[in-house]
């Protein structure tokens, strides 16, 4: 092939490369999603919702199957803070029921490992953290219910989704997964798998008051917000944590007008957030931000040696001039083609999360439990003013009592 077919062929080659790298390269902000139309069947369902959930449902049916699992733990959690108990049961076994499909193969997945679709494309099924808390959520609900098996089950679910960490001294570390494990295990009438939970989480919590074989009330109080996600780096491909805004209340105590109960922090989600070590999409990010970095540098620098050769042409001679053409297009080229890569970080998040889990367990008759009072304090022991009240109370069939209270719950 003589010089000027194999420049002619070249130049075909790169400006096809040129094109595709030009393609996608207008949009540097996160990708938009046109809301999908109400057919009439979810319209008849939004009616019949209650009205505090309505804004949520309709985000359930305008984003479909992409933020299917987020819409479904935001009304769980709504759902819950109101005590509807079977619309949060509903929903959050819809959620786990796509969880539990999170390494499947399919099409979305696939989309968002490539390096020409960002993060943020795939299906939402969380952070380990947060499909940890869908799972305690469950759970809740399970104990409300007084199925401790399944409870116990749903707990250690939740402990095998922080499990999925690629660093040692980050697994199974969800304290208050251990926890209600070992309660559940205690009130099924299994006191061997009661006491290996409850080991465990001794070595998590030395200092956590381990329940009594005859205390019948559990009570969890949740406070703060949930930790946020952001995009972080070159190219926004680094998934940052930030602690939940507004967060004052540290400590919580618990007055039932005879006896305050301390009430010890059992679980931080931030810190479960943010001591993840590497997800396996860290990796797939960071190799599309590396291959955007290492195409654009490869890119200017062919540039720039085809800009000199084209220079030195008149004194060179020959066909330097057309190779000078030539590698100045690759390198324009590269640098196209590396401004179309999107290694953007996903930063969907459940935000109805809590900051941290509160919890103790006692023996009484909770009959008054409606003059019951939560006190909050922050970091230093000054009084933390909440207009935030709420207690649930449940009793499940075997007698045994949930008091469950969150300061954001309205």
């Amino acid at each position: 092939m003589n010089s000027r077919k194999l420049h002619k062929t070249t130049l075909s080659i790169v400006s096809a490369a040129l094109v595709l790298g030009l393609a996608g390269c207008a949009s540097t902000g996160p990708t938009q999603y046109q809301a999908l139309a109400l057919n009439q069947q979810e319209k008849d369902a939004l009616n019949d919702k209650p009205a505090y959930l309505r804004p949520l449902y309709r985000k359930l049916f305008e984003e479909g199957k992409r933020n299917e699992v987020l819409n479904r733990m935001e009304i769980g959690t709504a759902a819950f803070y109101q005590g509807d108990i079977d619309i949060a049961r509903e929903n959050f076994d819809a959620a786990l029921e796509v969880i539990e499909t999170v390494y499947a193969d399919n099409d979305s997945a696939t989309k968002a490992r490539s390096l020409w679709h960002e993060e943020g494309r795939k299906d939402f099924k969380g952070e380990p953290y947060e499909r940890a808390m869908a799972y305690y959520y469950r759970g809740l609900i399970y104990l409300i219910d007084g199925v401790y098996d399944n409870a116990r089950a749903s707990f250690v679910s939740g402990l095998m989704q922080d499990a999925f960490a690629e660093e040692e001294q980050n697994r199974s570390d969800f304290a208050v997964m251990l926890l209600l494990a070992g309660w559940s295990a205690q009130k099924m009438g299994s006191p061997v798998l009661a006491e290996e939970a409850y080991d465990e989480l001794r070595e998590l919590r030395p200092d956590f008051p381990i329940p009594a074989a005859d205390d019948n009330v559990l009570i969890l109080a949740e406070t703060g917000y949930s930790p946020r996600k952001l995009a972080d780096g070159m190219g926004h491909y680094e998934l940052v944590f930030r602690p939940g805004k507004n967060f004052k209340e540290k400590q919580v105590v618990i007055n039932t007008g005879q006896q305050e109960v301390a009430m010890e922090p059992v679980e931080s989600v931030y810190w479960q957030a943010t001591s993840r070590g590497g997800r396996p999409v860290d990796a797939i990010i960071e190799g599309k931000a590396a291959f955007a970095n290492n195409t654009a540098s490869f890119g200017r620098d062919i540039a720039q040696l085809g800009v000199t050769a084209r220079v030195f042409a008149p004194a060179i001679g020959g066909s330097s001039g057309q190779v000078g053409n030539t590698l100045a297009l690759i390198g324009v080229a590269s640098m196209a083609l590396s401004a179309n890569v999107k290694p953007r970080a996903d930063t969907r998040y459940w935000s109805r999360l809590p900051d941290a889990v509160h919890s103790s367990t006692t023996k009484a008759n909770p009959a008054d439990v409606a003059m019951w009072q939560a006190q909050y304090t922050d970091i230093d022991g000054n009084p933390v003013a909440l207009d935030s009240g709420v207690f649930h109370h449940y009793q499940d069939p075997q007698g045994n009592h949930l008091i469950w209270h969150s300061s954001r719950a309205r």
